[in-house]
Order: structure tokens, then C-alpha cells, then sequence
């Protein structure tokens, strides 16, 4: 049986204990979190950013204002982000706002030499 590929940061990724920590990883909607490095899905490929490449991890809060029928509303997304090398690589998008904290504080557990929360 082949081994999971992963598209990573400077290509793909065939390795057994990344293939292990993913199997093995918790997960939050649209993102699991490891041991190793954070797992998610983009397109068709299962992206994976480690730990020790990532410089900074956060939360980004966009609102959006809609006009319905009856008035007006404000919708709330919450993207969890990545900064690698001084730029923004991954972009995990809910709508939950307790599942992405959940996630952050994951990743502030299994990597608590990153920089987490905006600077």
C-alpha cells in the first residue's frame, strides 16, 4: 500500500511519521492538528506546514455586512492563519469562532515556542 503524500512547503512529502502524526492528529473542522505540524485540506491535496517552519499562528476575524429583506445583519468568518518566512502561508476558513480557539490553543500546546496572536 502507498504511503499518504502531503504538499508541503517546498514539495511533497512521503513519510511515515508525518503519515503517522496525521492519522493520529485532533481535529478542528477543517484542520487537524499534531504533533509535528498542522494538516488541511486544500483543493485535493492534504497540505502540511510543521511547527518548526511556522513563525506565527492567529486568528483573523472578518465580518460581513448582508442586506436582507427585512434589514440588516453582520455575518462573522474566523480564518486561521500561518506565517511562514514573514507571509501568510494557510488559510483555514469557519464559521465557528470556539472551534478555531480551540484549534490555536492546540497548536500553542504542541508548538509553545511559536509566536501565536497577532504582534
Amino acid at each position: 500500500m502507498a504511503e499518504k503524500k502531503f504538499a508541503g512547503l517546498t514539495g511533497t512529502i512521503e513519510n511515515a511519521e508525518v503519515a503517522a502524526d496525521f492519522d493520529s492528529a485532533v481535529k478542528y473542522e477543517r484542520v487537524k492538528v499534531g504533533k509535528l505540524g498542522v494538516y488541511y485540506k486544500d483543493g485535493l491535496r492534504t497540505r502540511f506546514i510543521p511547527y518548526s517552519s511556522m513563525e506565527r499562528a492567529f486568528i483573523r476575524i472578518q465580518e460581513v455586512n448582508g442586506k436582507l429583506c427585512c434589514g440588516n445583519t453582520t455575518f462573522a468568518y474566523y480564518h486561521l492563519i500561518f506565517i511562514v518566512n514573514g507571509k501568510e502561508c494557510g488559510d483555514i476558513l469557519s464559521e465557528s469562532e470556539k472551534t478555531m480557539k480551540d484549534a490555536l490553543a492546540a497548536i500553542a500546546e504542541a508548538a509553545p515556542e511559536l509566536a501565536i496572536g497577532v504582534a
